[in-house]
């Protein structure tokens, strides 16, 4: 199935610029409260490069989840050692104890979508719903639109995203000035050259960009769920077939 990816890049580079990385080990018992000084020290070690949201427990002794952005690490009661790019494991029942945390941290709310600005498409009754942010030169989005284009009974949320490549966003503004916008996008997504105007109003589609940035959505496609769960990249089609489904039962 498409699922969140966690990726550690950008923490990992603000840290070793500005504290040494190691690994702490604690004996596994319950920890019962959060240490007011932990978020302190944190910040004290990286010089304030990692901005904190959150700390919490979790079942070890002295580690603590510790969110930032939309990332999550384990730091201990120091604040100098960290766990960052791994998840923390259950090892008796089997569960990734991180997975729940790092997907409610990456929900987006549905009504949080800018649709207005969004090219829709219905297919048969549309009852499910889909948001897909994609750019015009993502080779993996247009692949994805032609699984996208042949699902049935849902209700797509196209948002013209031209982020991965500097030649994509006058592409981007061609099909978006367009008068026939969703045609345009769908030759666009289809990998053909399309001809155009780009002095059009912008402001929509200037709009969908600082909602991906104010949600830290970086990559394409990028697709949010009726019931807010990101899922980012590509799998299997009966995969995504199922989430989407799961996400309109979740939602009665």
């Amino acid at each position: 199935m498409l699922t969140s990816t966690y990726s550690p890049s950008s923490l990992l580079i603000r840290l070793a610029a500005s504290a040494s990385l190691s690994l702490g080990l604690a004996t596994a018992s319950w920890a019962q409260s959060v240490p007011s000084d932990v978020q302190a020290a944190i910040e004290e070690h990286t010089q304030g490069s990692v901005p904190i949201d959150s700390i919490s427990t979790t079942p070890i002794a002295g580690i603590y989840q510790v969110t930032s952005g939309n990332e999550i690490f384990y730091s201990d009661s120091t604040g100098r050692y960290a766990f960052v790019g791994g998840a923390l494991m259950d090892m008796k029942d089997r569960r990734d104890v991180t997975a729940p945390a790092l997907e409610k941290l990456n929900t987006i709310p549905w009504e949080s979508l800018p649709l207005s600005q969004a090219i829709v498409q219905v297919h048969g009754n549309g009852q499910r719903k889909m948001a897909v942010f994609e750019d015009p030169l993502c080779p993996i989005c247009r692949v994805f639109t032609k699984f996208v284009d042949q699902l049935e009974n849902v209700t797509v949320y196209r948002f013209v995203f031209p982020v991965i490549d500097p030649q994509s966003a006058p592409i981007a503004r061609k099909a978006w000035c367009s008068t026939d916008r969703n045609t345009a996008w769908n030759m666009v997504m289809n990998g053909r050259n399309i001809d155009g105007r780009e002095d059009c109003d912008i402001s929509g589609l200037v709009e969908i960009l600082k909602f991906g940035e104010a949600n830290n959505i970086a990559n394409t496609p990028t697709v949010i769920l009726g019931n807010g769960k990101r899922l980012v990249g590509a799998t299997p089609p009966e995969q995504f077939i199922a989430e989407l489904d799961a996400s309109e039962l979740s939602k009665n």
